[in-house]
């Protein structure tokens, strides 16, 4: 019988042998019969096969044709497609044994901004992320910190409250945002973040010699206090418990005192990490946002100091208070009394000390008051302590 093939053809089955083709041993082969060759027509495209065998029924040359060419398309298609196979499994199987998930398209983080749209040193920052996947988790760092993100009823938009912290150089930060999606995926975007030198002032403060120079059983006080503080510290909310605006302290106006590099009895230089409100001795205290009193008690510094847990490594300090009203474990709400004003620690007169503390960072609490932030939700039930209160004094 004769079986017709292109010269188009005689290249493919040569091809992967690196040689000449041998079409008539090539055919032999798959066949299974025996096979001669003819070269058909003055420019050689076409070749006549004549396959045959003694005994053997000769089947259609149109058959063959389709077999061959079949044969031919194959070869052609599969040397093509397994290396792209190959690579996909060998990508499946490094995943499954590096435990990383597969990476979701750079797209699925539709927007990312935060408020306000200038970082200082010292500023803290309400981050927005808006996706276009619903996400179970995200995360971010900026200037070498984590901060994680929550949502409220919308699974594609996700809140931080951080900031840049008070001793971050002046420059420019990637911040660089990881979305963990429902389906395992993860999604990552990176947006720069300019952060300027903020203006901070100077002063010089008397004190008591013992606040510049403590003795033996002074400095035995302050390492004993710093252990309290770094245990405080070292809550690790998962939730907000702030909602809304955080609210003032107190109602009188703060002093530009944040940041102020001041030389204490012209000994040694401090730096204030937070902001004073000049208030009589006995003014109400109250807390600027909901949250878990971590610390009350008097420390040697701070005098009657409590701490305020708001979730997400975010606290509120209040210092040198008369009385305190609270204890530790509390649940307390925005607005509720925390205590009273006075002159304890390391003071030179009656003021409360108004802290912000987030990851370890020293935020300015006035920018934070200035922030417009979200209602958050309910809170879980609270525990009020009992109905009265013991003063804590200091000596």
């Amino acid at each position: 019988m004769n079986c017709l093939c292109e010269l188009g053809l005689d290249r493919v089955l040569g091809a992967r042998a690196g040689r000449e083709p041998d079409h008539t041993a090539a055919l032999a082969r798959w066949t299974g019969r025996k096979v001669s060759a003819v070269a058909v027509g003055k420019s050689f495209k076409r070749t006549d096969f004549r396959i045959s065998q003694p005994g053997t029924p000769v089947w259609g040359g149109a058959w063959v044709r389709t077999w061959i060419v079949a044969l031919a398309i194959t070869s052609m298609l599969v040397p093509a497609a397994l290396p792209r196979a190959l690579a996909a499994q060998t990508s499946r199987t490094r995943a499954r044994s590096t435990g990383r998930r597969p990476v979701a398209p750079q797209e699925t983080i539709k927007n990312v901004f935060w408020q306000p749209n200038d970082l200082q040193q010292g500023s803290p920052a309400f981050f927005t992320a808006e996706l276009v996947r619903p996400a179970r988790r995200v995360t971010a760092t900026l200037a070498g910190k984590t901060m994680t993100f929550f949502h409220t009823k919308n699974p594609r938009i996700w809140y931080a409250l951080a900031g840049a912290d008070l001793e971050t150089q002046p420059g420019s930060y990637d911040l660089e945002i990881t979305a963990t999606l429902l389906n395992g995926r993860v999604a990552h975007s990176t947006k720069k973040v300019d952060v300027a030198a903020g203006t901070f002032g100077t002063g010089d403060v008397n004190v008591p010699e013992n606040y510049v120079q403590p003795n033996e059983q002074e400095q035995k006080q302050i390492a004993s206090d710093q252990k309290l503080k770094d245990r405080a510290f070292g809550h690790d909310t998962p939730r907000p418990e702030w909602s809304g605006n955080f609210v003032p302290t107190v109602s009188t106006k703060p002093t530009p005192s944040f940041g102020e590099s001041r030389l204490l009895n012209e000994e040694r230089t401090s730096t204030h990490h937070g902001t004073d409100y000049p208030v009589p001795e006995g003014t109400p205290v109250v807390a600027t946002n909901s949250g878990t009193v971590v610390l009350a008690t008097a420390l040697y510094y701070e005098g009657n100091c409590v701490i305020i847990d708001h979730g997400l490594k975010l606290f509120t300090i209040y210092m040198h208070l008369k009385q305190i009203d609270v204890h530790e474990g509390d649940k307390v709400d925005k607005g509720q009394r925390l205590g009273l004003s006075g002159a304890t620690g390391r003071v030179t007169g009656p003021h409360v000390h108004l802290g912000v503390r987030w990851n370890g960072a020293n935020l300015d609490p006035v920018k934070l008051l200035a922030l417009t932030l979200p209602q958050v939700g309910e809170r879980p039930a609270t525990h009020r302590g009992h109905a009265a209160r013991r003063s804590h004094r200091r000596r």
